[in-house]
């Protein structure tokens, strides 16, 4: 079976041998699902059931080491060619100049084709297809087409704030999982867009936001977290993930301050260095290839853009009077 997602603009085809194998990964693409036009088609991934191939001996290890859903992971490449595998659960070789992958899960673990191999493989069609994926938050601005980027380091905040700033109106594209597209628009070189992954909510976060909280349930993880469903929250705010906005802003979330918000321009070169330390991985063979693309990337993303540096004040509630007050300035900069 065939099914085809839409990247912004660029289409990805899922060849699996069953709906079992595919229906995992919905969690990240479900919304992006889409009748396939013609035969073009810019990133191709197989899925298939059988005992996970190992990666050949000429590969090198870039990571071993454990991620969520298992204790042994092993991330290795030769060449062009990528492997990540997890003995007798699954696979992943893919290509991003041949533009294809493979995955190969386990009878019994087609779960783990919705977990982190999912995510390897869109990083690799994302960037076979010109884009980049980008640890952080992206929100809109209500009343004007445009989008900002929130950054921060895991635990600090970043989905709280977010989740904030929906409550408030905005529309909420990611909260973990931005997508940059060098894409003109008649108001910006960039857009941004989000994936379709729900935001996981800390009871501290449910206990801030009683709107959000009202959405969960009683059973928390041992970090004090839980996924909120994606219907439930699109019944309580404007969760628009797939949709793509001009890029405007880039802001990164800083210390918590009593009385006011802030929101003052920082140094861009500072913003670089938190964006190269949360999205560039450094391997036994240095930066690989595609990595130094996303930074070159990212160099001219941060160079085109304002980037401000946002200390959230003590009333979370009046937080989008703050953000939206510095667009509309800009917007009357801009037209003056």
């Amino acid at each position: 079976m065939a099914n085809w997602y839409d990247l912004n603009g660029a289409l990805l085809r899922i060849d699996a041998e069953d709906e079992a194998l595919e229906t995992p990964l919905d969690i990240y693409l479900e919304e992006l699902r889409t009748d396939a036009l013609d035969e073009t088609t810019d990133f191709t991934l197989a899925i298939a059931r059988g005992q996970p191939p190992s990666p050949p001996a000429e590969a090198h290890v870039l990571f071993k080491g454990s991620v969520p859903e298992a204790e042994i992971c092993i991330l290795s490449s030769h060449g062009d060619r990528r492997w990540f595998f997890i003995p007798n659960r699954i696979s992943l070789e893919y290509s991003i100049s041949e533009r294809s992958a493979q995955m190969v899960a386990a009878p019994g673990y087609e779960w783990f084709t919705g977990a982190t191999a999912a995510i390897q493989a869109i990083y690799a069609a994302l960037c076979a297809t010109g884009q980049a994926l980008v640890h952080a938050a992206a929100l809109s601005v209500p009343g004007i087409n445009e989008g900002f980027i929130l950054f921060a380091p895991s635990g600090a905040g970043k989905t709280t704030t977010a989740l904030a700033l929906a409550v408030q109106g905005f529309g909420l594209l990611t909260d973990d999982a931005a997508v940059v597209t060098d894409r003109p628009t008649a108001k910006s070189r960039v857009s941004v867009w989000g994936l379709p992954r729900p935001p996981k909510v800390h009871r501290r976060t449910a206990e801030m936001l009683p709107m959000i909280g009202r959405l969960l349930g009683s059973k928390w993880n041992s970090e004090g977290e839980q996924s909120v469903s994606k219907n439930a929250l699109k019944s309580v705010i404007d969760f628009i993930p797939g949709r793509s906005f001009p890029l405007s802003a880039l802001i990164l979330l800083g210390n918590r301050v009593v009385g006011e918000h802030r929101l003052e321009p920082m140094r861009k070169a500072d913003l670089l260095i938190h964006l190269a330390k949360d999205n560039i991985s450094r391997s036994p063979l240095g930066v690989l290839n595609d990595d130094l693309e996303r930074f070159q990337r990212f160099v001219g993303l941060v160079a085109s853009m304002p980037a401000y540096r946002l200390n959230v004040g003590s009333d979370l509630s009046t937080l989008g009077r703050t953000i939206a007050a510095a667009f509309m300035a800009d917007q009357a900069t801009f037209s003056a």
